[in-house]
């Protein structure tokens, strides 16, 4: 089967800390994943851009059916960018998740400098 859905788990986001402020977390909105519509779908590609980035951009996926409460989500990958350190802080990406995931979601911890481009999954 070719890709025919693409959705947004987080989109265009900007930080600049001037040095004052604390770092801060952001968490997208949860987009059904490839189990969800294709029930026996395992296979996502997770695509993402920063600019200049400082945090760390994990995603996290639900089983439930409607997840509703923090302890539905659990983390199935994690990438840090720095940008002092020049460590994915400027990247286009893509990696590939396995799970029979119904949900999915992005969050960037530590949220502290630059432009999240976006961040999407495909299946």
């Amino acid at each position: 089967m070719s890709q025919s859905t693409i959705l947004a788990l987080l989109p265009q986001t900007t930080y600049n800390n001037d040095g004052t402020a604390k770092p801060y977390d952001v968490t997208g909105e949860a987009q059904p994943a490839a189990a969800y519509y294709l029930g026996n779908q395992d296979l996502q590609t997770l695509s993402y851009n920063f600019t200049e980035v400082t945090g760390n951009l994990v995603i996290e996926a639900s089983l439930a059916s409607t997840p509703a409460v923090e302890g539905d989500w659990f983390k199935v990958w994690e990438t840090t960018a720095n940008n002092s350190a020049n460590l994915n802080a400027n990247t286009s990406a893509y990696t590939n998740l396995t799970g029979n995931f119904t949900y999915m979601r992005a969050k960037i911890e530590d949220f502290n400098h630059g432009v999240v481009q976006f961040v999407k999954i495909s299946y």
